[in-house]
């Protein structure tokens, strides 16, 4: 479902706790998280992938060599913060399986606008030092950490960084239910561009590693069209996006949007299946765009897909090296590994049946 209701005012402030930020409103980027000669590519906002079932509000910064491991690149404040939150990860998110720690780090750039990076593999020694003091309980309360625009903040390697920036002042028209996010991830319906906020010639550089040539060159996330299929929705007395067990909080989760790489294509992401299997491109007459008539049922096959090269389909983009010319392309498979059949019914709740290993013509 996603029952309408009343948009719920929030703000970094509640998330602040006794971290001080000052001012409001945006701010312009200093420089690139990473330097730009350290990154390979980026993906935009907008990927459905493993747990993450609703389109994602952050984008990420792929490492030019993994193979260098952990710790490879530097990672820097864009500009003057205070750090108000710091978590470090010892289990995998989506298999709650131990792992090797890595941290996310939310910074105020002013009490309104705040960034974020994740999945740092270490962080400033310095940096780690305070909060380490903090967490030990030497001290009485959590003043923030204050730091400058370039400032080491941590570093990465072996893997992506996560990255994401977000205006309070700003609320994404997409969104038919704020509120269903206000707990867990408040953050999410304040997503913004962050280009437009880099210097030109940073933001250039950038947009010449990002993989998604259409506009919005960042990626989309909201996509709620009220009496269509399209959007995020969420089972019934599931309690919205934090779900029933917050180790699977994405159970509940349903999302239809277009693909963050071609957007002609449309995606289904279902919670309820497996982390490594649970999101293909749908194949039907329907557009999920477009108003639909009370409990008519729409099928659609689900098709599994892959993000390539058109004009170099072998090419292994991920692993060789990123060239600004390749255009990505989404390609699916011919076969059907199932259908999906979605009714909107008169009380506004979305009803799905799935049909795994069946085909559109098998179901009644």
């Amino acid at each position: 479902t996603t029952a309408q209701s009343e948009p719920t005012p929030s703000s970094p402030i509640d998330r602040l706790g006794s971290a001080k930020c000052t001012g409001s409103g945006a701010v312009k980027f200093a420089n690139s998280p990473m330097r730009v000669e350290d990154i390979k590519l980026l993906t935009p906002y907008g990927n459905v992938i493993g747990g993450h079932i609703t389109p994602i509000d952050h984008m990420y910064f792929e490492p030019q060599d993994r193979s260098l491991g952990r710790d490879a690149y530097e990672v820097r404040a864009i500009q003057d913060a205070v750090i108000f939150d710091i978590q470090p990860r010892d289990v995998s998110v989506e298999t709650n399986e131990k792992q090797s720690r890595d941290w996310r780090v939310d910074m105020a750039h002013t009490c309104t606008f705040t960034s974020y990076f994740d999945l740092l593999t270490s962080l400033d020694p310095g940096i780690e030092e305070e909060w380490a003091i903090t967490e030990g309980g030497m001290k009485a309360r959590w003043d923030g950490i204050s730091v400058k625009a370039g400032q080491p903040i941590g570093y990465v390697g072996a893997q992506t960084l996560d990255f994401g920036v977000y205006d309070y002042e700003v609320q994404l028209p997409g969104f038919i239910n704020p509120s269903a996010y206000a707990s867990l991830e408040p953050w999410k319906i304040h997503t913004v561009d962050p280009f437009q906020y880099f210097p030109d010639a940073t933001s250039d550089a950038l947009l010449g590693k990002m993989i998604r040539k259409i506009e919005p060159r960042a990626g989309k996330i909201d996509y709620d069209v009220d009496g269509a299929l399209s959007g995020n929705w969420f089972q019934s007395d599931t309690n919205w996006y934090d779900g029933i067990n917050r180790r699977k909080y994405w159970d509940g989760h349903l999302s239809i949007a277009p693909h963050e790489i071609d957007p002609t294509l449309w995606r289904i992401g279902i919670g309820f299946l497996d982390v490594s299997d649970n999101n293909f491109i749908l194949v039907g007459n329907h557009d999920p765009a477009k108003l639909i008539a009370a409990d008519d049922p729409v099928s659609y096959a689900l098709k599994k897909y892959m993000v390539y090269i058109s004009s170099s389909p072998e090419k292994k983009w991920w692993s060789e090296p990123f060239s600004a010319n390749d255009v990505y392309g989404v390609q699916f498979f011919p076969d059907t590994i199932g259908t999906v059949l979605l009714a909107l019914q008169k009380d506004g709740l979305l009803k799905l049946e799935l049909f795994v290993g069946k085909g559109q013509e098998e179901i009644a």
